[in-house]
């Protein structure tokens, strides 16, 4: 009996402290606004500056092109001028790295999309993602296939009129 009067003891007094260090969860960061030409673009030219010349730029180029299309919420023009928003692709391999490697650690490539405003021409907003060569077409045609579903789900993410953070989703990379 006098075991169980001393843990009781020892709990209620314990108690305070217990729920004192009970971590109070963050309050969430405020919503800052983004530029208004990201959230009011009607209209879209996209631009290829693929930095690479290789088919795999221009797959991933019209990938990105029909992925924005299926979007349905955009009218692509052909002109930049005649744009509210330019989205301008990047292919992009690190200086000194080969197309092709073995090595995984050198072998990253990334994507990254530019968003424009067409009258100032200043960079309102990038999305990178990045992805590994795979020697097997096949491979590669996932890795690229997926890449390019993010690279065009986090811009319908971030376009949309309450726009929604970006999944931190792990991609899967073949090689």
């Amino acid at each position: 009996m006098n075991y169980r009067i001393t843990t009781i003891a020892l709990a209620l007094l314990l108690a305070p402290c217990i729920s004192a260090q009970t971590p109070t969860p963050a309050p969430a960061p405020p919503t800052i606004p983004l530029p208004a030409a990201l959230t009011t673009a009607k209209t879209l030219f996209i631009g290829n500056a693929g930095d690479q010349e290789n088919a795999d730029c221009l797959r991933v180029y019209n990938d990105f092109y029909a992925g924005i299309t299926n979007l349905n919420r955009f009218q692509l023009v052909g002109d930049p001028n005649q744009a509210d928003l330019i989205l301008e692709l990047h292919y992009e391999i690190a200086l000194g790295q080969a197309v092709a490697s073995h090595d995984s650690n050198q072998s990253v490539r990334q994507f990254r999309v530019a968003l424009i405003d067409p009258k100032s021409h200043t960079i309102l907003w990038t999305l990178v993602e990045r992805t590994n060569y795979a020697l097997l077409q096949s491979n590669r045609n996932k890795n690229l296939d997926e890449t390019i579903g993010v690279l065009v789900n986090d811009f319908n993410l971030l376009v949309s009129p309450a726009p929604i953070a970006p999944s931190n989703k792990s991609k899967v990379t073949h090689f």
